[in-house]
């Protein structure tokens, strides 16, 4: 369980480090299954991935589709370690039968093999062109998710600006997100993991990625969130509409099913509430 302090900086300042991310013994397994993965993708086989362009990536998406065949991704999700973790920052049950969070995204963030990426400031659910009342506004609204990036090797890709997921972009920020969005930032914050570490945050923050070519990245990034949450951020069913195939829950462990059943009944409605 996480500490009042844990708690509190993590309400505060948007992010919050968790030192032991990675379930006891896990560790090496998640990096072979990410390894395998990572070569499929980078060879063609495997068709969901992030592109960076000139034939190279900088993700790997879906980790959880049952033809991945790795169901040690699957394992770590289900673990104490994460759901516990999260329930806490959601302030929710993390209960099996009783759990309000929906199974979301889980991919992985790997380093380019060809030449460096960077990806600018932004907000995930955000759009960067709101004015300052409607951006606070939408803010408040979405507050309901979290998202993690886990290492499975040392890394220092992620940059936050502490705070920001509280408030509109100031005069200055406006200025780098829209014109010059690889910049520096006031008051950035270069995230640094060790193997095994994971930062959780509010992906409202302002931030950004920077993907060395001769940093070997395979770090687990997924976003999990209530139900109610999840009636503003319908775009999720959309990215993940493999998830309703009826082969997806027998993969999955146990503890994870009650999640996945949110996910499921949350889909069809917002399917029937947009048709």
């Amino acid at each position: 369980m996480l500490t009042s302090s844990q708690l509190r900086h993590y309400r505060d300042h948007g992010y919050l480090i968790i030192e032991r991310a990675v379930p006891d013994g896990l560790l090496e397994p998640l990096r072979t299954a990410a390894g395998r993965l990572t070569d499929r993708t980078r060879r063609g086989e495997w068709p969901y991935k992030r592109d960076a362009g000139d034939g190279d990536i900088w993700g790997v998406s879906h980790l959880l589709h049952p033809d991945v065949g790795e169901p040690i991704f699957a394992e770590y999700i289900a673990s104490p370690v994460v759901l516990d973790v999260v329930a806490d920052l959601l302030r929710v049950s993390a209960e099996a039968q009783t759990t309000p969070l929906q199974l979301e995204l889980v991919n992985m963030l790997v380093n380019p093999a060809k030449h460096d990426y960077e990806i600018g400031w932004h907000r995930d659910l955000v759009r960067a062109d709101l004015p300052p009342d409607e951006e606070v506004a939408e803010l408040r609204k979405l507050q309901l998710g979290v998202q993690w990036n886990t290492a499975l090797y040392d890394e220092a890709c992620l940059h936050i600006v502490p705070a920001s997921h509280l408030r509109p972009k100031t005069e200055t920020e406006r200025d780098v997100v829209f014109n010059h969005p690889t910049d520096s930032m006031p008051d950035q914050l270069t995230v640094e993991l060790k193997a095994g570490q994971g930062v959780y945050y509010n992906a409202n923050l302002l931030h950004r990625g920077v993907y060395r070519k001769d940093q070997r990245r395979e770090t687990l990034h997924c976003c999990m969130g209530t139900v109610e949450g999840a009636k503003l951020r319908a775009s999720l069913y959309g990215w993940l509409a493999w998830m309703t195939r009826p082969d997806v829950r027998q993969t999955l462990p146990e503890r994870l099913h009650p999640l996945y059943d949110n996910f499921v009944k949350m889909a069809r409605l917002s399917k029937e509430q947009s048709a």
